[in-house]
């Protein structure tokens, strides 16, 4: 807020409140500024999490099924010869360890990632707390609300 106060006289009220406003909307619009740039850098982890996920789930399927039908082949020739359906149930069992190990892998990857913009939210605490001072008298001299970003 220009400071008005020309010739040692209080500032108006009209003035104070116009520079209040002023301040208000300075500070909405940087604190949507940094919330619409904290929420993009969330998002584009989200994505290359999200594609490295479906690529990965493509490529298992299609390895996993010439896996499993591999490995079904093995068994029956090496270990059961007659028992077919053992060697699938043994593959069976291997592939949903397996899978369950992969999926512990994106569960984690899933909880790194923050929708809660923190700075943004650290920053709107301290400037209701400065505007909770400029409102109850406390107000310092000056653009004190505005704060370079």
């Amino acid at each position: 807020m220009p400071d008005l106060n020309t010739a040692g006289s209080p500032p108006s009220l009209a003035s104070l409140v116009g520079g209040l406003i002023e301040d208000t909307q300075q500070l909405v619009r940087q604190e949507a500024a940094l919330a619409r740039r904290e929420l993009s850098e969330e998002l584009n982890k989200t994505k290359s999490i999200a594609a490295c996920v479906a690529g990965a789930l493509v490529l298992l399927t299609q390895v996993g099924m010439l896996l499993a039908f591999t490995l079904v082949k093995v068994l029956q020739h090496f270990v059961l010869p007659d028992h077919e359906w053992a060697c699938f149930a043994i593959v069976t069992a291997l592939f949903v360890v397996t899978s369950g190990l992969l999926m512990g892998v994106a569960v984690a990857k899933i909880r790194q990632v923050n929708l809660v913009p923190q700075q943004t939210v650290d920053s709107l605490r301290e400037d209701v707390q400065a505007v909770t001072a400029a409102v109850s008298g406390d107000r310092p001299q000056g653009n004190a609300l505005l704060r370079q970003r």
